[in-house]
């Protein structure tokens, strides 16, 4: 194995635990914000802070899609001035950019294509989603 592939490896295994910490993270902020309790919402937004601080993206920001930051920021200027139902909405606006998957809707089948007509064998196409 390469060094390349070695730190490609790594570089997605961080990107997938840090995927999964905020998603974790993002489900408890839902939580305190469905609650009403303001004090656990400024702690869970700040929790999603320190993450993004301690993540993968060189700007020190809680995700990579700034429209997606924005958001984030937008609720953290609510949270400051203490507007849990402004904070709600900016949450609803984050979230409503994460494409939802039904886990028991049908997936699309691999791709197919290309390949060499002579061997039998067809060449696969695999596509690969990064959330950021």
């Amino acid at each position: 194995m390469s060094t390349s592939a070695a730190s490609s490896v790594s570089m997605h295994q961080k990107l997938d635990v840090y995927f999964g910490a905020r998603h974790h993270e993002l489900r408890k902020l839902e939580q305190a914000l469905e609650s009403g309790d303001l004090a656990t919402v400024q702690e869970d937004f700040a929790d999603i802070q320190k993450l993004g601080q301690r993540g993968p993206f060189p700007s020190g920001n809680a995700f990579r899609n700034s429209n997606r930051q924005q958001d984030f920021e937008a609720m953290g200027s609510a949270l400051q001035s203490g507007d849990l139902a402004a904070a709600q909405q900016a949450f609803q606006q984050l979230t409503s950019t994460f494409k939802r998957i039904d886990p028991s809707a049908p997936q699309p089948a691999p791709t197919v294509s290309g390949g060499d007509p002579t061997s039998g064998r067809a060449a696969t196409t695999r596509t690969v989603n990064i959330t950021a």
